[in-house]
């Protein structure tokens, strides 16, 4: 897994994050757009070098009474406020354009990783699992690119500032000496405000160094709260029949509650840092001027060089004090950098496991040797020495409850991740469908068609296999959109499955239980709909129904002594 957290390793892992993107086939654009979003940022630096030349230009005619030279200031000022407005506006619009390209090649990056094969599904049975990654997909690559951006276009700003006000600060510096003890010292206010920034920056961190870890709790609390509602709002009815509410009130409260008690921490620790840097900015907004008063007063610095010299501290005090600025911007890209790393690394893992299943198998369409099927603590579920399904023909799997048939029929689909052994299929079109049914958002026509995008041009192929299984009632509700998963009945589910293989025409089916919901009589019909409709398929089927034997080539019977 990834290394603690912390500022160092939260930026590092920042630039991994961000190499593919500007590596892969929409880096030109990408480049493009970061590159004048920089332009943007150093338009804006460059106009307040001109208003700082300009500061000394404008005072100077107000200590002078120079009222044609005053006019004169304010339209100079007014082409400088010119570039200020452009620069500001069009930073900030090329980031928004930049920030959803980036946004939406990351999505997709991230979901083509997680989606691949059942990645997802062995991430989240992975003893390495990651909490939520609906969160990190959706809401951390959103907030990692805001972040980034704007933490980038910080510093380059900071840099681009430092480079010029330095420059203009130390020789403000040099034209009025200043002598401490007969020693001259060069330079001295740019000293001033580099030993200013490196004492609060020091003392920033010191006291925000716990915050990182802080701010990724949060996430963490504040996804488990959003996942706890979303897990109600699927299972409202089971909770409403059981008469489940106040369980479940206390189980969202105490979930919250974890949120309240980790924000007073993150709220305590804030206050602290935010009353150390409001305290440096608002004191050092008047602390060059205090500095060099004694200048002024005495009469070697005039007006408009004393408010340039003022205006020019600030801003190389701004650049030296990047890292205060930044700091509470800096910890959450940190955790969230932290976030995205620990999901890719999981995602990579589960890719890994299994990676000799699936292989191509002579002589069966499905082939298994040497199975034992573990949990992920590493304990046995079930053994079985050898599983093997010619093309064509069907199997099926019974045996007493607890011996482990759910357990194998993952294995033999290729997506539990933890099997010793071996299986491979010859199989080029694989349909496993489970006890419970899956039905996609959207229309009807979608759920029948799943896992295949729904054609509208096979439209009589779909009514005749509804009606098939006895559905005849939903044809005319084909093109509905609705939560058909809470709409219809668990029967009607199972029968939309059987349909669903009937119109996928698969080359190796495996029946998981798929009819358990309803009457024997109807169970014994779909299995006999199944082998008459797929006559070339092979059917791995699991069942408690003995009156099922006679309707498949092979019975294989789990008992209690194969699990161990």
């Amino acid at each position: 897994m990834t290394s603690p957290l912390s500022l160092r390793v939260g930026l590092r892992n920042a630039l991994r994050i961000a190499a593919p993107y500007f590596r892969s086939d929409q880096r030109s654009v990408g480049l493009g757009l970061l590159a004048s979003l920089i332009c943007a940022q150093l338009v804006v630096v460059g106009a307040a070098v001109a208003e700082n030349y300009w500061r000394n230009a404008f005072f100077q005619t107000l200590q002078d009474k120079n009222w044609p030279g005053f006019i004169e200031q304010f339209w100079v000022y007014a082409v400088i406020a010119v570039f200020h407005i452009c620069g500001a506006v069009y930073q900030r619009y090329l980031s928004q354009w930049l920030t959803i390209r980036w946004r939406g090649w990351m999505t997709s990056y991230y979901l083509d990783r997680w989606l691949e094969g059942a990645v997802h599904y062995r991430a989240m049975m992975s003893s390495h699992t990651v909490d939520n990654p609906d969160q990190r997909i959706a809401d951390d690559i959103r907030s990692y690119i805001g972040l980034t951006l704007e933490l980038l276009i910080g510093l380059i700003g900071a840099l681009a500032r430092l480079t010029s006000f330095v420059a203009i600060l130390w020789a403000l510096s040099n034209s009025i000496p200043l002598t401490i003890f007969s020693v001259t010292i060069p330079g001295y206010l740019v000293w001033a405000a580099l030993i200013y920034a490196i004492a609060g920056s020091f003392v920033t961190h010191w006291i925000g160094r716990r915050l990182i870890q802080i701010d990724f709790e949060q996430e963490r609390r504040e996804a488990d709260f959003r996942f706890a509602l979303v897990r109600l709002r699927e299972n409202s009815e089971a909770v409403a029949l059981l008469r489940g509410e106040d369980f479940e009130k206390r189980g969202l409260a105490m979930r919250f509650r974890a949120i309240v008690d980790n924000w007073f921490r993150l709220m305590n620790l804030q206050q602290l840092i935010g009353l150390f840097s409001e305290s440096y900015k608002r004191y050092s907004l008047y602390f060059p001027y205090f500095v060099m008063a004694p200048l002024f007063f005495g009469g070697t610095m005039q007006l408009g060089s004393f408010m340039q010299s003022g205006s020019a501290f600030n801003e190389v005090r701004n650049s030296f004090s990047y890292f205060i600025n930044a700091y509470l911007k800096l910890a959450e890209l940190a955790a969230v950098t932290h976030r995205l790393s620990q999901f890719a690394e999981v995602l990579e893992q589960s890719k890994a496991a299994n990676a000799d299943v699936a292989s191509p198998a002579d002589g069966a369409a499905l082939d298994a040797s040497e199975i034992v099927v573990k949990t992920a603590a590493g304990s046995p579920i079930i053994a079985v020495d050898s599983v093997r399904v010619d093309s064509g023909t069907s199997l099926l799997i019974t045996g007493p409850s607890g011996t482990g048939k759910t357990s194998l029929v993952r294995a033999l689909a290729g997506v539990w991740p933890f099997v010793d052994g071996k299986v491979s299929t010859a199989a080029r079109r694989t349909l496993v469908l489970p006890q419970r049914p899956y039905l996609p958002l959207g229309t009807l026509r979608a759920a029948v068609s799943y896992p295949e995008a729904p054609d509208h041009s096979n439209a009589t192929r779909i009514a005749e296999v509804l009606k098939t299984v006895g559905l005849d009632h939903l044809v005319a509700l084909l093109d509905h959109v609705d939560r058909w998963d809470l709409r219809l009945s668990e029967g009607e589910k199972q029968r939309l499955a059987i349909a669903r293989a009937l119109l996928y025409q698969p080359d190796l089916l495996i029946v998981d239980e798929a009819t358990s919901a309803l009457s024997k009589p109807s169970e014994i019909l779909l299995h006999q709909i199944l082998r008459m409709h797929l006559s070339t398929a092979t059917i791995v089927a699991v069942s408690h129904q003995d009156a099922l034997h006679s309707y498949y080539d092979s019975v294989t019977v789990l008992r209690t002594s194969e699990t161990n």
